[in-house]
């Protein structure tokens, strides 16, 4: 039993750590907040939360083992992964200045639209398929205990949404609405850069 725990408590300080690593996620999430508001932020925590729980559910299924004997899919999934977030980067640079308050109402991004962002986002992202396949398949496989998978499951999921939420909460505060109005375009083509540079480097390790 403790060391079932311990290991919950290791599974939980990692979860954080990858959380807390710069990524497309937290970018994106950051943008959404400074530019359309906590509502559209989190919109795109929630779609991110979301992918986290269909990685549970193809780390459950044998995410590792899958990945193992079908090289090619994590292939694909870097491909599809850089593409989209290079993708993501050009639609930055090409954002316009945002619209003064009384116009921006008008043309905000859509929940719908930012939750599919986030999902699709955080489905591309090869952070997440490294730690769904390697650590946290470690917390699945079928010789672990019951109530040991399912709060492996739940940390992870409460982890992320927790984070989500946070950085939504965080960021579409009026300090940080207030700053990306006066720096959109650096902010704007600094994220956009990044993403690029994320995309990049997986067409670029891509082989």
């Amino acid at each position: 039993m403790n060391a079932h725990l311990l290991s919950l408590a290791g599974l939980f300080a990692i979860s954080v750590a990858t959380c807390a690593v710069p990524g497309p996620n937290n970018f994106m999430l950051m943008r959404f907040g400074m530019r359309h508001g906590r509502g559209a932020a989190l919109a795109s925590g929630f779609g991110t939360t979301l992918s986290c729980i269909v990685w549970c559910a193809a780390a459950a299924l044998g995410l590792a083992a899958l990945l193992a004997a079908a090289p090619w899919l994590y292939k694909l999934l870097r491909l599809g992964g850089g593409l989209y977030l290079i993708w993501f980067a050009i639609a930055l640079w090409r954002t316009p200045p945002q619209a003064r308050p009384a116009e921006a109402s008008k043309s905000g991004l859509s929940w719908w639209a930012a939750f599919w962002q986030g999902f699709a986002v955080g489905m591309t992202n090869p952070k997440s398929v490294l730690f769904f396949a390697s650590i946290f398949s470690a917390y699945v496989g079928p010789e672990t205990p019951l109530w040991v998978r399912l709060a492996a499951v739940g940390i992870c999921v409460a982890t992320c949404l927790g984070w989500q939420v946070a950085m939504a909460w965080l960021f579409s505060t009026r300090r940080a609405a207030s700053a990306y109005r006066r720096a959109q375009r650096p902010l704007d083509r600094t994220a956009g850069t990044l993403m690029g540079a994320f995309g990049i480097n997986l067409l670029w390790v891509f082989d």
